[in-house]
């Protein structure tokens, strides 16, 4: 299994040159298609459009003007990153909400490359955590300070049974087998401590029949939540990615009550790759 095609998100963010030089060279080891988008929505006017009369309709066409630009000045900053490259890419851009329109382009890639800034505007990049419950892809999520790409270091599964873990575990395999180090982790109560153990046995057996060096470990859960124990876990491993599944409880009881897929989102330092 391999990457075929690549898709990067293109924004104007600080993060965003970064980020499509981090498409580029992933595309480059899998002898990819990088496919660059961008999205702009003309913001609506905030204005009383009583009060503001026939101005409404001239703002209005000035956020369109506005909207066009974006898109003029995300394409010259992508073309421009992959000349003289060798390397095959294609440019889409539209006019709508980033999320919608990128989850239906993603049709076109095995992989979506997006940023995870929260102050981004919804106008204008697509929330990572949108894009993964709708897309029919897996969602590889640039850190705000990514160094490099996520290859040639250490990958942490943090499993967890479910359809979402065994999504993203599949969807991760090109990029695990680049890593050099892979660890399965489940975050497990005591009494599920020898069970636990068992599972993740099976996904690093069934890595290791893809020729992936990986290990396990079921470790048993304290006081502290199950995703503040994976960013420990990351810290200490210097692991550069971290593949999860993505919201196996509803993703409203994880923003009520917290869970482990908002704290990745949140506070990972490590490059995300996630499947719901």
């Amino acid at each position: 299994m391999t990457y075929a095609s690549l898709m990067v998100y293109v924004d104007d963010e600080a993060d965003n040159v970064a980020r499509i030089g981090f498409g580029r060279d992933l595309a480059a080891i899998f002898d990819a298609t990088l496919i660059g988008v961008s999205v702009s929505e003309p913001e609506p006017p905030l204005v009383d459009a009583y009060v503001a009369g026939g101005m409404a309709g001239e703002i209005l066409t000035l956020r369109r003007d506005q909207a066009d630009g974006e898109l003029a000045a995300a394409k010259t900053r992508f073309l421009e990153a992959l000349k003289d490259t060798g390397i095959a890419h294609e440019w889409r851009a539209e006019t709508g909400y980033p999320a919608s329109c990128v989850t239906h382009q993603a049709r076109a890639a095995d992989l979506i490359l997006v940023g995870r800034d929260a102050g981004r505007s919804p106008y204008r990049a697509p929330d990572a955590g949108d894009l993964i419950m709708n897309v029919g892809r897996p969602v590889l999520v640039a850190p705000p300070r990514a160094s490099a790409a996520p290859i040639d270091g250490v990958a942490l599964v943090a499993w967890k049974e479910g359809r979402e873990a065994q999504r993203a575990v599949q969807a991760a395999l090109p990029l695990l087998k680049q890593a050099r180090e892979v660890k399965v982790i489940e975050i497990c109560a005591s009494t599920d401590a020898a069970a636990a153990a068992a599972r993740v046995a099976d996904v690093a057996a069934w890595l290791q029949r893809h020729g992936i060096a990986a290990e396990s470990e079921a470790r048993v859960r304290d006081e502290r939540p199950a995703g503040d124990r994976i960013l420990a876990l990351v810290e200490q491993t210097g692991a550069n990615l971290i593949v999860a599944g993505a919201w196996g409880h509803s993703r409203m009881r994880e923003w009520v009550l917290g869970g482990v897929t908002q704290a990745l989102l949140n506070r990972s330092p490590s490059w995300l790759l996630l499947s719901h």
